[in-house]
């Protein structure tokens, strides 16, 4: 049971805003060097995709605008800043323009490979699932900050973000990305335990409720009982999706321990399939090896504990539960690529954020970074304001604070409302 009392921030010291923005130098570096060598392997995995084989550089150009354009995206997003993006009417914004993408991509997407998914623009083929991240983080860091103590309860803790998830979930799963849909799923889970909800009750709906949604998931479609299979004995197994495996297992293997060097493993060639979109990290285990896959998954793990360490300088709920909700997405969506690629996991279709050859999903990786720089940002002002006066105020919308995760206390403003 919360304690009431009424809680007031200790004034942040000067250590603290050096310390948070050395977190936003630092973001924008790893960002940097993630986009770079994207670049980098994109040109190296489609240098050879052109007509009969010719050499192209259509595909590094177009992730290059698209990095361009992300980065413009990030700095609106950013500049924009955390007060904006909790008001009703951003967050209603965002989720209602995903709702509206999604819907349109059911109607009139472009099918690819079997699954409609994308919206033809022209030079972009525009993925509304991608969409679906900046939405979930928005609404459901606005929710749970929203609701204080209100969130302990099953029905605002539980029932209404399910049922805001829910809508989403079911149209991108219309789509036939069931990829997404965990990585959403999972983020929402993190942003539920963080906030203080009651995820024991919610554990309990997600067991019971998970026989029925395995079937309707996993067995109705023969592609994704494919998937499990393949996963299950790759080896043994003739499907589409073993076969996809053994041949990203071959492009790793091939590597070594520091690789046959940049742009000459022959998995940029023919047999590696998707090898500049979903199984880019094949090859780069491939050219780099051993070492350079390991020192990639180090340089995301960075990633993560930066955007971790910015959530725990922040100020207030929202603020905390955007930067965990971003950095969950990145790190979950670039950790769940590399175990499909190594086998790890079943296959899903997965970009490698800031990797992968895909103009959809730079676009909302680096408006997500934008988030998490807003909140950077947000946090340097109001400490750089409360050095000076020597006091920390309460944010006007805060009534409730936390000591530890998951944990909440109620404030006079909480106790006066209730």
């Amino acid at each position: 049971m919360a304690t009431s009392i009424d809680l007031e921030p200790v004034a942040p010291t000067p250590g603290a805003i050096m310390a948070v923005k050395w977190l936003r130098a630092q973001l924008w570096i790893i960002i940097a060097i993630l986009c770079g060598f994207g670049l980098v392997m994109v040109a190296s995995t489609t240098a050879t995709m052109g007509k009969d084989a010719a050499i192209t550089y259509s595909f590094i150009v177009k992730q290059a605008g698209a990095m361009v354009l992300g980065l413009g995206l990030a700095a609106t997003v950013s500049a924009i800043g955390i007060p904006r993006w909790r008001k009703p009417a951003f967050v209603a914004g965002a989720y209602g323009i995903t709702v509206v993408a999604l819907l349109m991509v059911l109607a009139v997407g472009r099918s690819i490979n079997g699954a409609r998914r994308w919206i033809d623009l022209g030079p972009i083929n525009l993925q509304p699932a991608e969409l679906a991240k900046f939405a979930l983080v928005v609404a459901a860091a606005w929710h749970f900050s929203r609701s204080a103590e209100r969130v302990r309860s099953v029905f605002h803790g539980v029932l209404l973000p399910l049922g805001g998830f829910a809508v989403i979930a079911g149209l991108i799963y219309l789509t036939k990305d069931l990829g997404s849909v965990l990585v959403l799923g999972t983020g929402l889970c993190a942003m539920l335990v963080y906030a203080g909800a009651p995820w024991l009750y919610f554990m309990t709906l997600s067991l019971l409720m998970s026989p029925a949604l395995l079937y309707f998931t996993v067995f109705s479609e023969a592609y994704r009982q494919d998937r499990i299979l393949a996963f299950l004995d790759p080896e043994r197994y003739d499907g589409p999706a073993a076969y996809h495996l053994r041949q990203s297992f071959m492009a790793i293997a091939s590597g070594g321990l520091f690789g046959v060097g940049l742009g000459e493993s022959a998995s940029t060639l023919t047999f590696l399939p998707e090898r500049h979109t979903d199984f880019i990290y094949a090859v780069i285990c491939a050219e780099f090896g051993m070492a350079g896959g390991l020192l990639l998954a180090f340089v995301y793990l960075a990633l993560v504990g930066t955007g971790l360490a910015i959530a725990a300088y922040a100020r207030d709920m929202n603020q905390r539960l955007i930067a965990v909700g971003v950095t969950i997405a990145l790190g979950l969506q670039a950790f769940w690529n590399m175990l499909v690629v190594t086998g790890g996991v079943p296959t899903k279709g997965l970009t490698l954020p800031f990797i992968s050859y895909g103009g959809s999903s730079v676009l909302v990786c680096l408006g997500l970074v934008g988030l998490l720089d807003a909140v950077a940002r947000c946090t340097i002002k109001s400490a750089a304001a409360a050095s000076a006066t020597g006091r920390s105020p309460m944010p006007a919308d805060a009534s409730v604070t936390s000591t530890r995760i998951g944990g909440a206390v109620k404030t006079a403003k909480a106790l006066r409302w209730m």
